[in-house]
């Protein structure tokens, strides 16, 4: 989009309120920095060329001050919060004042980072982290010991273990968190926990984990707590915000967090900056959007058929009336060993009943929100899940249903596959948050359907989760467990 085109779509909507009811999303974006889908620039684009300017700039300072590449590095395993419900809440005040500390070094208030789509073109990491010296991470040659007041020991390398050309997506075994469908799902949630647990713990958390773990040796940085020090974190980060920022714009409501950011984060002069939890919740008050929200027209949204707002007020009291259900539990400590299947066996007596019922969720619609209807969704709620023993870089899981002849080699494309999740932290963060375990929540509502439509359903499901470990020496000794098991429809 050129200037006058982005000039002439802002006097657009500055006109919607008048053409729309109150659902509608179109705040005018004038002055709104636009962040932009990585996937769609060119490798000539400027962006490359003024984001390696940044890198250099940042290098190019003492280490001693935190505006340094080192510096907001360091930030991360001193303050990062992974595991909890301020993951993507601590994460956007992070992202916020690296963005402004690369315009005020180059010169360019304009200046903007950028989101790494990890659905479109297989995922790659763009040509220019690669091609361009100063945005490969091999380049810079960054030390990556360190021991972090919230993550503990740090130690990494300078490598990515994604050669250039190739995806997230493109292991058949490890890519099943980074499809379209996968994104969407979790997009469709509408209590904000279920929403970040995903988020986090499947794109998220899987893609340092396949970024950053070669077949042996070290991970690299993007694979632990100085992740920061691989330039590609940030665009990796940059689509978890946009996720939210899409979930925010269909309606959802973020859950309060009464959590304090002192002491961590500087502005682009250097000096303490302090931000409060619910502080950031607005991203359009911060500043920014997303071409996303931009680059559809309202017009061409305008000149379709009308919709039923009484249609509208049915699902919005079957929202808000509608309540999450508990359909089973299995209290059964399971130990996972790296690849080896383990089945959960679940009896849920209301499976078919459940799929029949409709639910409500959050969606966009052109420009404007609006409530959609589908069948519900089950979800698998594996509780207190320890952080593995031995060597557990690099552990990610996989989950499917009532699949009868599961091997470590099945893929995501497999009709029995439900999900994947990763491990991403470290012990230390568990223990300090005083957690026995995390929870992790996949959805199994495809899978379900697709026995259902064959006629092999029944109310005994199995739940069988497969880790896969990347380097052969940490097979044997990486473990896990499971303690507790919840199967919940919403």
């Amino acid at each position: 989009m050129n200037k006058r085109e982005f000039l002439s779509l802002s006097a657009q909507c500055v006109a919607l309120p008048l053409l729309l009811n109150s659902s509608q999303l179109w705040a005018a974006p004038v002055n709104l920095k636009v962040r932009r889908n990585l996937m769609t620039l060119p490798d000539s684009d400027p962006f490359f060329t003024q984001y390696a300017e940044a890198v250099k700039a940042m290098h190019a300072l003492p280490t001693s001050d935190m505006r340094s590449w080192w510096g907001q590095a360091t930030i991360h395993p001193n303050h990062c919060q992974h595991g909890t419900a301020n993951f993507a809440v601590w994460h956007r005040p992070y992202l916020l004042m690296f963005e402004n500390i690369c315009a005020k070094l180059i010169g360019d208030p304009s200046f903007t980072l950028h989101y790494w789509d990890w659905s479109a073109k297989n995922g790659i990491i763009p040509n220019p982290f690669y091609d361009r010296q100063e945005l490969d991470v091999t380049f810079w040659n960054d030390p990556g010991v360190y021991n972090g007041k919230n993550w503990g020991p740090v130690d990494s390398r300078p490598l990515r273990a994604l050669a250039r050309g190739i995806g997230v997506q493109s292991d058949p075994v490890r890519g099943g968190a980074f499809t379209t469908k996968n994104l969407e799902n979790i997009l469709k949630q509408t209590q904000f926990n279920n929403f970040t647990n995903m988020l986090e713990g499947q794109p998220h958390n899987t893609g340092h984990v396949v970024a950053g773990f070669p077949p042996s040796g070290k991970p690299g940085h993007i694979g632990d707590g100085l992740s920061p020090l691989d330039p590609i974190f940030w665009m990796h980060h940059t689509m978890v915000d946009f996720m939210w920022a899409r979930w925010q714009k269909a309606g959802n409501v973020t859950q309060d967090q009464q959590q304090i950011y002192a002491d961590m984060f500087v502005d682009a002069d250097g000096k303490p900056i302090t931000f409060n939890a619910k502080q950031v919740h607005d991203f359009e008050a911060l500043g920014y959007t997303y071409d996303h929200f931009v680059n559809s027209s309202p017009l061409n949204f305008l000149s379709e058929a009308p919709f039923s707002n009484k249609f509208q007020e049915v699902l919005a009291t079957q929202l808000k009336t509608t309540k999450p259900k508990s359909l089973a539990q299995l209290n059964s400590l399971v130990k996972v060993l790296a690849n080896t299947p383990v089945a959960l066996p679940v009896k849920v007596t209301s499976l078919l009943k459940e799929l029949r019922e409709s639910r409500v969720f959050r969606t966009t619609l052109g420009t404007q929100r609006r409530l959609a209807s589908e069948g519900r969704r089950i979800l698998a709620v594996l509780k207190q899940v320890s952080w593995p023993e031995g060597t557990q870089e690099g552990l990610m899981v996989n989950v499917f249903v009532n699949c009868p002849y599961l091997t470590p080699t099945t893929g995501n494309n497999d009709p029995h596959y439900a999900g994947s999740f990763s491990f991403f932290g470290s012990a230390q963060m568990t223990h300090q948050g005083g957690h026995h375990g995390y929870s992790i929540v996949v959805d199994i509502t495809a899978p379900l359907l697709a026995q259902a439509a064959q006629g092999r359903l029944d109310e005994r499901i199995q739940i069988q989760v497969v880790s896969i470990h990347p380097q052969a020496q940490g097979e044997a000794s990486s473990v896990f467990q499971i303690k507790d098991v919840e199967v919940i429809s919403v």
